[in-house]
């Protein structure tokens, strides 16, 4: 079993258009232009996705984030899905910061 963790600085999240069409999915992509917090959004899906490649031990290196999907059960629990597979995370904000980690089998 791995785990992974990441703190974002909400304030330091980029919301240019290069930025967030590099860190989200198409999906998520639908989901974040509906949003009125975007840098908060943001900040969880990068967080969960920062938290994902760290329980990989890749780092940021290992896989374009837009490939990691942050998607939601019906209960409104987060999960991330990478291709086919399916991991638990948990994203939190408070403030200024949101964090995020990662459970990897």
């Amino acid at each position: 079993m791995r785990i992974g963790t990441d703190l974002v600085y909400v304030p330091r999240v980029p919301t240019s258009d290069t930025f967030v069409r590099g860190i989200l999915s198409e999906r998520e992509l639908e989901e974040y232009r509906e949003r009125k917090d975007k840098q908060r959004y943001l900040a969880g899906r990068f967080a969960a996705k920062e938290a994902y490649l760290k329980a990989l031990g890749t780092g940021l290196g290992g896989k374009a984030l837009k490939e990691i999907e942050v998607l939601h059960l019906e209960s409104g629990a987060p999960y991330l899905r990478v291709g086919e597979s399916r991991y638990d995370i948990s994203i939190s904000h408070d403030g200024d910061y949101a964090v995020a980690v990662c459970l990897l089998p």
